[in-house]
């Protein structure tokens, strides 16, 4: 993880451009049909304690559902009618923190694949505190159980757009 937070700093420092932070390990590729279950071992994979992964029949048409087990916290992903990364991501970072945070992106906002970097909170905070919270947020939005990022419509994706460029 220490390597993820150092390529961060280098980008808030300028050290390299957002060009090669698109390039960089520091950013986990997601594309709006990848599997569940490998968007959890993708965030995994950045974390220096991942979570155990299960999967649970459940009898619906979408397969099978996601259980995060971390110690003696288990969360079974509410999926509802269908999987989803938008419900995957959020529901994963939820679980994970504060230890660790998943945060978007923000460069990749409008594509079908979506950039994703993970943290611990301690070293989000740290960035903040350097760079302040508005440029981190510019670059890498946190992400809620209300988030959007794969289901956004083409308008709320124009309009969101809009803002974004209205900030710099």
């Amino acid at each position: 993880m220490e390597n993820l937070y150092k390529e961060l700093r280098s980008f808030f420092v300028n050290d390299i451009d957002v060009n090669d932070l698109f390039d960089s390990e520091a950013i986990i590729w997601i594309d709006w049909c990848e599997d569940d279950e490998d968007v959890v071992r993708y965030f995994n994979d950045m974390m220096d304690e991942p979570i155990h992964i299960q999967t649970v029949s459940n009898g619906k048409l979408y397969g099978d559902d996601i259980v995060l087990q971390k110690g003696d916290n288990e969360l079974l992903i509410p999926y509802g009618d269908e999987k989803d990364r938008d419900v995957t991501i959020k529901y994963f970072n939820d679980f994970v923190q504060p230890d660790y945070e998943v945060r978007w992106f923000v460069e990749s906002f409008g594509n079908d694949t979506l950039g994703f970097t993970v943290l611990s909170g301690a070293e989000w905070a740290n960035l903040e505190d350097e760079f302040g919270t508005d440029i981190v947020r510019y670059y890498f939005e946190p992400i809620n159980l209300e988030s959007n990022m794969f289901n956004l419509d083409m308008d709320e994706v124009s309009t969101l757009l809009e803002l974004r460029e209205n900030k710099r």
